[in-house]
């Protein structure tokens, strides 16, 4: 599959991940399908700003899918305490709603940075850039 595709596949895989999965399947399928949605999305942002860092992109575009690739790291490391914190201590009352609007903000960050990325790597490679 062409570098494109990935990008652009990467945009509506964080778009079901973070939005509407965990609301079509509920509590019980929903957690689930989102870990292993998430845990895709990291793989497939690190192969992302592999390929990108092997390319003759702008060093925008290099920087930006590094970012992304950080913010899948730092959603796993959230989710995964998100998850044990629910699970383990449900009462707890002030970490989980900071954690949880944390795991909100930086997935859509990374689903601008992912259209960013996607974007401008198209109008890159169509030459776009050049006058």
């Amino acid at each position: 599959m062409q570098l494109w595709k990935y990008l652009y596949n990467t945009i509506w895989l964080a778009f079901f991940a973070c939005v509407l999965v965990p609301r079509w399947m509920g509590a019980y399928a929903g957690f689930p399908v989102h870990a292993l949605l998430g845990l895709f999305l990291l793989v497939i942002t690190v192969t992302n700003a592999r390929k990108l860092a092997a390319l003759p992109v702008p060093d925008r575009l290099k920087r930006i899918s590094k970012v992304t690739m950080g913010f899948a790291i730092f959603q796993l490391v959230t989710g995964l305490v998100l998850g044990a914190l629910r699970h383990l201590a449900p009462d707890l009352p002030v970490v989980a709603p900071i954690l949880h609007g944390m795991h909100i903000v930086i997935a859509l960050a990374i689903l601008a940075q992912t259209s960013s990325v996607a974007t401008a790597y198209d109008m890159w490679e169509e030459k776009e850039f050049q006058e």
